[in-house]
């Protein structure tokens, strides 16, 4: 599939809304993959130079390639802190020639072995696409939780569970 793994336009004969949502399409998968292998350089080149990010509910917020990639390198860059992001069910829309929207589900894995703990979760990805001289790339990205479960890798025990849908703590009586 020459010319969609990382946002690049499609292949000739592809081109057309068809051929958008197989490069976005590619682009997403791409970057998942460069996450989970570590290589936070080339993830970089998926992002437009002013794109933002909001991760973990918004709780981390940035703006910029460089900030994003940096933020990215320093919470998962340890080789000892193994993860695994797929991302399912793509809705892309086309706003245009240039520019679109995605929707993913996201299932997510980090395991940290030498401190016997692993989280699993769900998510809901809400991204913008921009194309820039011929490639896709994201403009923004965010993501939030559905569930997020932390465990005791050794016992299984689970040390933390939360959901989108619990009452906040600040409205209990």
């Amino acid at each position: 599939m020459a010319g969609t793994t990382t946002g690049t336009a499609p292949e000739p004969g592809q081109e057309g809304p068809a051929g958008a949502v197989e490069a976005i399409l590619g682009l997403k998968h791409a970057y998942l993959r460069l996450l989970d292998t570590k290589r936070f350089d080339e993830l970089g080149e998926l992002l437009t130079d002013d794109a933002t990010a909001a991760y973990s509910d918004g709780r981390h917020l940035y703006e910029g390639r460089g900030e994003i990639v940096e933020f990215l390198r320093r919470v998962l860059g340890d080789p000892g802190r193994v993860t695994m992001h797929t991302g399912h069910h793509p809705e892309i829309a086309l706003e245009g020639e240039d520019e679109a929207t995605g929707t993913w589900y996201l299932e997510d894995r980090v395991i940290v072995q030498s401190a016997d703990w692993e989280l699993h979760g769900t998510a809901v990805y809400r991204d913008r696409y921009r194309r820039l001289e011929g490639r896709w790339r994201i403009a923004h990205t965010a993501y939030e939780r559905i569930f997020e479960e932390q465990r005791r890798r050794s016992t299984g025990e689970v040390l933390s569970f939360v959901t989108m849908f619990d009452a906040p703590s600040d409205d209990a009586d």
